[in-house]
C-alpha cells in the first residue's frame, strides 16, 4: 500500500485505480478557508433557501466551478431551479391544541403545532390513539398496530423506532412513520417528549428552534401540487415533556410504566384508544418561491464508463435570519460549520480533480433546502439533469464535518450496505484514518442529510462524518450543544488543516469511486437496495 507518500490523494489514487498512476495535488487549506468565509460571511444572510442570500452564496459556489473547469449541466446551466413552497405558522392564537381532561398548557411553550404546505388553514377534530413508535413492517416482529383502527384519529406516538432494529433501517422507519400513519388513515400526530428523547435532545433547546419562525418548504409537482407521500395528515404536533405526561394519567399504560419499557428497549408497547379526543386548529402563511441547485460537471475519461455518473454533493443553504432573542443574541446564522465546510471541501476536490479526470463523469451539487427536509436533493434525485443516456450510479455526500481537531476515525453512514466500501476503507487508511460505527445511532443521521434522497432513487450512497475518536465525542457534543443552529456556527470555529485533512479523504473516496470497474451495487439482500429496487449483487 502506498501510504507513505506525503500527499495523501495521491497515494490513495494510486492504491485505488488499480495502480495507474494519480498524482493529485494536496487540497489547500487556503484555498478552503477562503470558500467557508465567503459562504458565512454577514452579507450572506445566513444563506436561507429561496432569499437573496443563498442567491448570492449560489452564484459564488457556481463561479468557483466555472474557474475548476467544470462543465454546465445538461440543461446548459449551471443552476437546476427547484419550485418550492415556503410556509410558517402564523403564530401561537391560530395554532393551538386542546385535549380533552387536560388544560393549562400554552402554545408556543409547552407544545408546538405545525400544518401541512397542501393547506393554509384548518382544524382537526378527532380521538386519540397510541400506537407506539408506528412501527410495523414484515419480517421484524414487531407491530405497534395490533388491531387498533386509525382511521379518522390522530395517533399518539413516541420518537424514534424500536431500538431492536439495525441503526440506518431504524432511521429509515423513523423519517417515514407519516407515511404508515396515513396509510392507515390518520389524519393527525402528536409526538411525546421523554425522558428519553429529553438525553437525545434537550428540550429546551427544541423550544428555540420550534420557536424561531423559521419557514418549512416543500418541493412542488409539475402540477404546482406540494408533494406529500402522506396525504391523510393534516397536522401534527409536538408535545412537550409534562403536556406529554398529562396525556397518560389514568391510561391503561401509565406515564412510568410507558418510560420504563421504552428505556429498556421493550415491545412492542401496546397499542389503545386514549378515550380522549384533541382539537388541532393550524394556519399557514404561505408563498412559492424557486431556490437553486449549483451543478458543476467534469466529464469522464473513458468513453465506456463516461456515461456513468457519480454525484458529489453538500448543502449549500442554511437557516438564515431569525429574530434576536430575549437575550439579545443576534438571529443571524451564518451557517460555517453547517455546511459552508462541506461546500468548500467539494468545491476542493472539483478543483482538483478537474486537473486529471477519472473515468467516470463526476457530477458536483452544492444543494439547496436540506434545512428545510432534504427538498433540494429530493427533487433532483427525482429529476436529475442528466445528458442522453447518462444514468446516476454513485452518491457522495458531506454534511458539517466538525473539523475542530485532529480526527483519527471517521464515519461512513451506509458504506457497508454497497460495494462502496473497499473503495472508502482503502481511502482511509491511505490518509492515516480508521473507519468506525455510527456512534450515535439513536439521531437517525443516515436519514438526515442529502445522500438518503439518493438511497430512495436505489443509488448506492454514502454519507461521511468526522469520528469520536481523540476526543471527538466531547468536542462534537460541545459543537452540537452550543453551536449547532446557533448564532455562533462560525468561519473562526474551525480548523481549515483539519477540513483540508477531511477533504483530502473525501478526495480519494471520489477519485476511488469514479475509477473502480464496475458501477456500485447494493450487497446481497441489502434492506435498502431491496426496499427502493436499486442494482445488487447477485
Amino acid at each position: 500500500m502506498l501510504v507513505a507518500v506525503p500527499l495523501g490523494g495521491a497515494a490513495a489514487g494510486e492504491l485505488l485505480a488499480g495502480g495507474q498512476a494519480v498524482e493529485d495535488a494536496a487540497p489547500s487549506a487556503e484555498r478552503i478557508e477562503a470558500d467557508v468565509r465567503f459562504l458565512a460571511d454577514d452579507a450572506l444572510e445566513g444563506r436561507e433557501a429561496g432569499k437573496p442570500g443563498y442567491a448570492l452564496a449560489a452564484g459564488y459556489v457556481a463561479g468557483q466551478f466555472v474557474a475548476a473547469g467544470l462543465e454546465p449541466s445538461a440543461n446548459g446551466t449551471y443552476f437546476q431551479q427547484v419550485p418550492l413552497i415556503s410556509y410558517r405558522d402564523t403564530g401561537p392564537a391560530e395554532n393551538r391544541l386542546e385535549i380533552s381532561g387536560i388544560a393549562g398548557f400554552e402554545a408556543n411553550a409547552d407544545y408546538f403545532v405545525s400544518g401541512t404546505s397542501r393547506m393554509d388553514k384548518g382544524v382537526i377534530e378527532a380521538p386519540l390513539a397510541f400506537v407506539g413508535y408506528g412501527f410495523q413492517a414484515d419480517g421484524y416482529g414487531w407491530d405497534d398496530f395490533g388491531e387498533i383502527d386509525l382511521e379518522g384519529k390522530i395517533a399518539v406516538i413516541l420518537r424514534g423506532a424500536p431500538p431492536t432494529l439495525n441503526t440506518e433501517e431504524r432511521a429509515h422507519f423513523r423519517s417515514t412513520v407519516g407515511e404508515r400513519l396515513s396509510q392507515r388513515g390518520a389524519i393527525g400526530i402528536l409526538g411525546l417528549w421523554t425522558p428519553e428523547t429529553e438525553r437525545q435532545f434537550a428540550w429546551t433547546h427544541a423550544q428555540k428552534i420550534l420557536a424561531s419562525g423559521e419557514a418549512s418548504m416543500n418541493w412542488l409537482e409539475p402540477d404546482g401540487k406540494p408533494h406529500t407521500n402522506a396525504p391523510n395528515l393534516k397536522a401534527s404536533v409536538v408535545l412537550g415533556p409534562e403536556i406529554s405526561e398529562s396525556l397518560f394519567a389514568g391510561q391503561e399504560l401509565g406515564w412510568k410504566e410507558l418510560v420504563r419499557k421504552e428505556e429498556a428497549g421493550e415491545g412492542p408497547l401496546p397499542s389503545f384508544d386514549m378515550g380522549r379526543t384533541a382539537r388541532i386548529e393550524f394556519a399557514n402563511a404561505s408563498e412559492t418561491v424557486t431556490s437553486r441547485n449549483v451543478i458543476g460537471v467534469l466529464p469522464g475519461s473513458d468513453p465506456a464508463l463516461a456515461d456513468e455518473v457519480v454525484v458529489v454533493t453538500a448543502h449549500l443553504d442554511h437557516i438564515g435570519l431569525h429574530p434576536t432573542d430575549e437575550e439579545g443574541e443576534d438571529g443571524l446564522h451564518n451557517g460555517a460549520m453547517d455546511n459552508a465546510t462541506g461546500t468548500a471541501a467539494i468545491t476542493e476536490v472539483a478543483r482538483i480533480l478537474a486537473q486529471n479526470p477519472p473515468r467516470r463523469t463526476v457530477m458536483f451539487i452544492a444543494l439547496t433546502a436540506e434545512e428545510k427536509g432534504l427538498r433540494g436533493s429530493d427533487y433532483f434525485a427525482r429529476y436529475p439533469v442528466l445528458a442522453e443516456g447518462q444514468r446516476l450510479v454513485a452518491n457522495v455526500n458531506l454534511d458539517m464535518p466538525i473539523a475542530t481537531y485532529d480526527f483519527t476515525d471517521i464515519v461512513a453512514f451506509g458504506a457497508e450496505r454497497s460495494t462502496l466500501f473497499p473503495v472508502i476503507e482503502a481511502a482511509a487508511a491511505a490518509n492515516g484514518v480508521v473507519l468506525t460505527p455510527d456512534p450515535q445511532p439513536e439521531q437517525g443521521f443516515f436519514t438526515r442529510s442529502d445522500q438518503y434522497s439518493f438511497v430512495k432513487q436505489g443509488v448506492p450512497s454514502v454519507y461521511l462524518q468526522i469520528g469520536f475518536g481523540n476526543g471527538g465525542d466531547t468536542i462534537q457534543g460541545d459543537f452540537l450543544a452550543n453551536h449547532y443552529h446557533d448564532p455562533s456556527d462560525e468561519a473562526d470555529l474551525v480548523d481549515y488543516d483539519q477540513l483540508a485533512r477531511f477533504t483530502d479523504v473525501n478526495l480519494a473516496i471520489v477519485r476511488g469511486v469514479a475509477d473502480m470497474d464496475e458501477a456500485p451495487r447494493w450487497k446481497a439482500g441489502d434492506f435498502f437496495g431491496t426496499t427502493f429496487g436499486g442494482p445488487m449483487e447477485e
